[in-house]
């Protein structure tokens, strides 16, 4: 009897076994799904659907970046014409200041608003960087804040973030009103880089900085397409980006783009503000991205995958 009853306890466990190690396989797969501790300290990159160029929202806790948060207006600056969305994007996020904004280029859809936004955001001590030694006569002088002139080469610490210029090459007559003076710069955030070019990319970017320059994991790509505007495939596929944020909402560009990403050689995530707001999460280590957001909501989205080896 007594060994009736072990045979029956080792039936019982061998069922049991049966029955739970394959839930375990099941579950492998989502469990071994990165996401970041309730804890942690998040870098979120916003590209903001203002209808026309960039408009780029980073924060990281408290500290705030905007980058060339213009508007879909041609209008001269003096029209004093405000974008909406945009502005109700910053109040749905939250946004009650800026540390930094970074003006790529003196063009309308990059620049305009400046004003306004450190009106409403501003204070004595943040910084509007641009590619120009003086602050555009349309937009001086600032209501607050200090105007400085960011140049190829200028390396810094800003808050919790890396700074390094790329571009463009430094040249006494750059005035900042072509798509060739636009600034070039990579942000840091723990493993994480991410590149914004405004409307151009130099060739010697790429050249002067191969090693900063390659293996990108979010590009900003310039607002008018690949080449002959502002880009080569060269220098496109030497920064072989995982993720690229394409700007504006003008079919032509986007699909030229869309036409010359074989180019890259790799699989990269692509996407386009014919997606609506985007959304980059990283935690340093792992990054998302959503497409579609929702004003003043923060999905994770999906996982970014690893970069395929050669």
């Amino acid at each position: 009897m007594r060994l009736f009853h072990k045979l029956i306890s080792w039936i019982l466990v061998l069922v049991l076994a049966a029955a739970v190690l394959p839930a375990s396989a099941e579950q492998s797969p989502d469990t071994a799904v990165p996401s970041p501790s309730p804890d942690s300290t998040l870098l979120r990159l916003h590209q903001i659907d203002i209808g026309c160029g960039d408009a780029y929202l980073l924060t990281v806790g408290d500290y705030t970046v905007l980058v060339d948060c213009g508007t879909d207006s041609t209008l001269p600056i003096a029209q004093h014409v405000h974008n909406y969305p945009l502005f109700d994007y910053l109040e749905a996020v939250g946004i009650d200041h800026v540390d930094l904004y970074f003006v790529t280029h003196w063009h309308n859809d990059h620049c305009y608003n400046v004003d306004t936004l450190m009106e409403l955001y501003g204070r004595e001590d943040t910084v509007v960087y641009g590619s120009t030694p003086e602050l555009y006569a349309e937009l001086a002088p600032l209501p607050t804040g200090i105007y400085r002139h960011l140049i190829d080469g200028d390396h810094f610490t800003a808050g919790p973030l890396d700074i390094l210029c790329v571009g463009p090459v430094f040249r006494d007559n750059l005035v900042g009103t072509f798509n060739h003076d636009s600034l070039n710069f990579i942000v840091t955030w723990g493993n994480h880089r991410f590149l914004f070019t405004g409307d151009f990319v130099e060739r010697t970017v790429c050249k002067n900085w191969p090693e900063e320059t390659a293996d990108i994991d979010v590009l900003s790509f310039p607002h008018h397409g690949l080449e002959p505007m502002t880009m080569t495939k060269e220098c496109f596929r030497h920064m072989d980006p995982r993720l690229v944020l394409i700007p504006g909402r003008q079919a032509g560009p986007v699909k030229s783009f869309a036409f010359h990403t074989a180019y890259a050689g790799k699989d990269a995530v692509y996407l386009s503000m014919k997606d609506g707001n985007l959304l980059v999460t990283s935690d340093g280590t792992n990054l998302w991205y959503a497409a579609n957001v929702v004003p003043g909501e923060l999905p994770l989205g999906e996982l970014l995958p690893p970069r395929t080896e050669d």
